[in-house]
């Protein structure tokens, strides 16, 4: 389950801010929502639940009673997105919201059944909540950690107990779960940025911590109730989340690429590359391991690395790494790329490599992520919170970061930077400038809107752009679309071609624009309507392609970063045009934090 959780103490009602969290919270799932509230009353307390399918605005309403709460938002893997999967599940005095994946849940509801636990729900959550009922004789925290010792998986828990008003038990195993306090209130949540303007200083939990909030005070403990030191530290200012204005948030967050490129450059240059400058200088080979947008930017690395740096660079989806992992060894270098530094595929490749010896780089936006306390020396992108699913900025950051470790590694191997280099420098106003693109890009979403698949085209690093636009128009358009080397349409591909099937082919590198242009007239004549992306005038002046879009012009082994834009901006354009909401494509997850 890839899902939000909230938890909150809070010194008056808690009610508005665990709802205002949720909604904070719905990319990582907006398939259910819920919350339960533990009021004291009497003999100890009563918990109410509100919970519905859909998103967190379903629960809309006169304020639930209580001082201590917790919320839920449901990316669905184990049952269907319905009112009764939806959380908090509750079983005798206890009341538990869940993000993760319970491995062994088959075996454990098969056992509880056995033993006469009626389920009201298909989600493997609903098993815990049951553990922990069954195992309570009057010690909270005790219980908790009983039925925790049983599970295998993923998980973070948050629970309340009726007999402990003003407490939450708290559970962490492969699943992100940060504490925070601040204004007379304290939380435990699945990530850092939805605390931000609540919360003043946070602490991440590591895997098999608990966190115990009582008393007025957070305790981070062992699985025998031992206490863990721990030191808080204040949210950083990059961390804060952007409040939704006019538009979409994918909408807002590609005008924003100009300057979250200036913040990424800014910390670039206050990094101490020096740190891993042995790694740098004698890695005879790297790993690049990502998921999704992020190994795209991966990819690009990898051609950064191998054409400037002579090293070869083996990228791998991260949840196909672990089949590899036995090719890594001491002396390798191997960049693990994630936006969140909580997916949970990068996570566990990482574990992996750094488990055989070789130095772990981490490439994430989130300084105190899980990713990032693993790995022997962080990059940090600064490109701000991301709220939209489909990831844009975030992109173009990682592929500056990337670009920029490549230039060290170049540095590092022949004691001056690639000829390149200061043309970094030059991104974020050749980025506003992409914006020009725009207009062109719109009359063709509108142009396109009734099409249900199309073809992106590109050779050696323009592939890449390709790939990263044919997903963007997947994503949050649902057309299928597939990006390709353009060379490769000749051995299947071109079967699909027929008479208005939309072929976009981005065309940056000089000395393969011929090729490029080949590969269009090859589908022109079979029927396509053909649209040419370049920064070259030469090259849109002799191209066939019926739509032509003039990029800005910078340094070609940087053009990825700007390339994408325009392509980014026509995938949100198709989007709304067909009616859909670009920041809630169905079936996906901003954050995937289970395997």
């Amino acid at each position: 389950m890839i899902c939000g959780i909230i938890g909150c103490f809070s010194q008056d009602n808690c009610y508005e801010k665990l709802f205002s969290a949720l909604k904070k919270l719905e990319y990582r799932g907006y398939d259910s929502a819920g919350i339960a509230m533990l009021a004291e009353g009497e003999g100890g307390g009563k918990i109410s639940v509100r919970k519905k399918k859909g998103g967190a605005e379903g629960l809309a309403g006169a304020p639930m009673a209580g001082e201590t709460g917790i919320g839920h938002t449901r990316w669905a893997t184990h049952g269907a997105p319905s009112d009764a999967n939806a959380h908090p599940h509750v079983a005798g005095k206890f009341a538990l919201v869940h993000n993760g994946i319970v491995e062994n849940y088959s075996k454990l509801k098969a056992e509880l059944a056995a033993a006469g636990e009626v389920f009201s729900s298909e989600t493997d959550s609903e098993v815990i909540v049951k553990l922990i009922a069954r195992a309570y004789a009057g010690d909270f925290f005790a219980a908790v950690s009983s039925a925790c010792a049983r599970l295998s998986g993923s998980y973070a828990i948050a629970v309340l107990c009726e007999d402990f008003p003003g407490e939450i038990v708290c559970a962490r195993y492969k699943s992100p779960l940060v504490a925070g306090a601040g204004g007379g209130a304290l939380y435990v949540c699945s990530d850092i940025p939805t605390l931000c303007g609540e919360a003043e200083y946070i602490c991440t939990a590591a895997d098999g911590e608990f966190i115990r909030i009582c008393g007025g005070e957070i305790h981070f403990l062992d699985a025998a109730g031992r206490e863990i030191p721990k030191t808080f530290s204040r949210v950083p200012p990059e961390s804060r989340a952007q409040e939704k204005g006019r538009g979409s948030y994918m909408e807002r967050e590609i005008a924003e690429i100009p300057r979250a490129l200036a913040d990424t450059l800014a910390g670039l240059k206050k990094t101490d590359f020096a740190r891993c400058a042995r790694v740098l200088r004698s890695a005879k080979r790297a790993f690049a391991v990502a998921c999704g947008t992020a190994y795209h930017a991966a990819l690009a690395f990898k051609d950064a690395a191998e054409s400037d740096c002579g090293i070869p660079v083996l990228c791998h989806t991260s949840s196909e790494f672990r089949y590899r992992a036995p090719l890594v060894g001491e002396g390798d270098l191997v960049v693990a790329v994630s936006q969140s530094g909580e997916t949970a595929d990068t996570l566990e490749a990482a574990r992996l490599a750094k488990g055989r010896g070789p130095y772990v780089l981490a490439v994430t936006n989130v300084a105190q992520s899980s990713l990032a306390a693993l790995a022997h020396f962080t990059v940090a992108m600064r490109a701000g919170p991301e709220i939209a699913v489909a990831a844009t900025k975030s992109y173009n950051c990682q592929l500056l970061c990337l670009y920029y470790i490549a230039a060290q590694m170049y540095f590092y191997k022949f004691t001056r930077m690639p000829p390149w280099f200061p043309s970094l420098f030059k991104l974020p106003q050749a980025a506003r400038a992409a914006f020009d693109c725009f207009p062109a890009m719109r009359s063709l979403a509108e142009a396109l809107t009734d099409k249900r698949s199309m073809y992106f085209l590109g050779r050696d690093a323009d592939v890449v752009t390709a790939m990263e636009g044919a997903l963007k128009v997947k994503e949050i358009a649902y057309i299928f679309a597939e990006g390709y080397a353009a060379g490769e349409l000749k051995h299947g591909t071109l079967a699909l071609v027929e008479e208005g099937f939309p072929v976009l082919a981005i065309s940056t590198l000089s000395r393969l624009a011929q090729k490029t242009e080949n590969a269009l007239q090859e589908v022109k004549s079979r029927g396509a309507f053909t649209i040419l992306l370049s920064q070259s005038a030469e090259v849109l002046a002799e191209s066939c392609a019926a739509c032509k879009c003039r990029l800005p012009d910078v340094c070609e082994r940087l053009m990825p970063v700007v390339a994408v834009i325009p392509l980014q901006y026509f995938a949100c354009r198709m989007c709304l045009e067909r009616g859909y909401n670009p920041d809630k494509p169905r079936n996906l997850a901003k954050s995937v934090t289970v395997e």
